[in-house]
């Protein structure tokens, strides 16, 4: 099995975590909205606590301790896109720089990419395999632990 390029492992982190904060962004708002959907009665005298009132609870919880979890993949996120921008911003060419920007940071399929630079797919993977080269010379200079 052929072993993934150091530079592309390490610029797809990114990406990567951003998904994850998507999906925990999402469930916090179903959480939420699940809370605010859920009635309480409210009685005079309350021998044990509601069904409907132990439901929001529930989803009050769960969407704080998501929330919890998102902030911390935020923080993740932010690391990792100043490693992987100080990585960009070591590549001297403009062009290669951004492409690895559109590519990595933004997500961008080579086909895009083509069309928002002006170039043909095969120009794009020509730039990026050049822009990996850098990006891998950056990962040893650096000594970078590349994913």
């Amino acid at each position: 099995m052929k072993q993934e390029n150091p530079a592309k492992a390490f610029l797809r982190r990114y990406l990567a975590v951003s998904g994850r904060i998507s999906a925990l962004q999402r469930a916090i708002d179903r959480e939420l909205e699940r809370a605010a959907n859920t009635s309480i009665t409210l009685k005079e005298i309350r021998v044990q606590s509601s069904p409907a009132h132990d439901m929001m609870e529930t989803n009050i919880v769960k969407a704080v301790d998501a929330t919890a979890q998102l902030q911390a993949e935020i923080d993740k996120a932010n690391e990792i896109l100043r490693e992987i921008l100080a990585a960009i911003n070591y590549v001297k060419d403009e062009q290669q720089k951004e492409l690895l920007t559109r590519r990595y940071i933004t997500g961008q399929d080579f086909r895009a990419i083509g069309e928002a630079m002006h170039y043909s797919e095969t120009r794009v993977f020509v730039i990026h395999g050049r822009a990996l080269l850098v990006v891998n010379e950056w990962l040893r200079r650096a000594n970078i632990d590349k994913g």
